[in-house]
């Protein structure tokens, strides 16, 4: 059964370890949350490791100079991940997929990386997706991926959102594409939560580190909270984030946990110390 909170100073002796998205969690679109930032600075403060899990298609530099940039104290997180530093990564060291790649939009993840870019998808040999792509238009995107379905081309996507939260609402992302890419039997390669070798990296390095004492915070049941039960963590859900539930009930709450197949231990609107 999950319990609601209102703040999660009420539960900091469950946990020691608390992993967070970016985007839902303290960040909307481009705009940085202070009150969320003040909370994790008192998670850190009453003595828990803080570490960032994010599915954003930036690298961790990348990540790390913008939120330092604007003024969010970088000393309380202990580790960074990112979707897009999983897949340079992935790409540096593979030589599988060849070297002509088409993108749906800017990709950062390909600087210093030994590929071509081509304007024309009848050249390529794979596409590439990144999740900070917002507002697209599936039937659009899909109708413009017609070419890469027939040749068969995978389709890399860097971060598995579906949608996404901004300072404008709800917007669709890059993994709504690489659903119904997969449902027309193309081949998808994606990074990103929920993938649970992303808690094993966090964690790695930490002594006897247990996943019991470690809570997942995020706002999306398919990524977030798909990621926790899947290292069996404690799992916290932001519900005014893409599931926009500002109010929600304890029926609400179960119907998500049904649909999805997944519990969630504690949830709250947003967070709060």
């Amino acid at each position: 059964m999950s319990q609601r909170l209102k703040y999660i100073s009420r539960i900091k002796d469950e946990f020691d370890i608390a992993i967070c998205g970016m985007n839902g969690v303290f960040v909307k679109g481009s705009y940085i949350c202070p009150n969320q930032i003040d909370t994790l600075v008192k998670i850190y403060q009453s003595g828990k490791k803080v570490m960032i899990a994010t599915n954003s298609g930036w690298r961790v530099h990348q990540i790390f100079c913008w939120l330092k940039q604007n003024g969010v104290p970088m000393n309380i997180f202990s580790a960074i991940i990112s979707a897009g530093e999983i897949a340079h990564f992935y790409l540096k060291n593979n030589q599988t997929l060849g070297k002509r790649y088409y993108p749906l939009s800017q990709c950062n993840i390909m600087q210093g990386l030994d590929f071509e870019k081509t304007a024309d998808i009848k050249t390529a040999d794979f596409v590439l997706a990144e999740t900070d792509m917002q507002g697209l238009n599936v039937d659009q995107c899909m109708a413009f991926l017609g070419e890469a379905l027939r040749r068969k081309l995978p389709l890399v996507c860097v971060g598995n959102n579906t949608s996404i939260l901004t300072e404008n609402g709800i917007s669709n992302c890059v993994g709504m594409i690489a659903e119904q890419y997969a449902m027309q039997g193309g081949k998808i390669i994606p990074f990103g939560k929920p993938d649970a070798r992303i808690g094993a990296y966090l964690c790695e390095n930490i002594a006897d580190f247990k996943c019991s004492r470690c809570l997942i915070i995020g706002d999306c049941m398919a990524t977030d909270m798909r990621l926790g039960n899947s290292i069996k963590a404690q799992t916290l859900l932001l519900t005014n984030g893409v599931h926009q539930l500002p109010q929600p009930t304890s029926a609400q709450i179960d119907d998500l946990s049904r649909n999805y197949g997944l519990n969630i231990d504690y949830y709250m609107e947003e967070l709060r110390w």
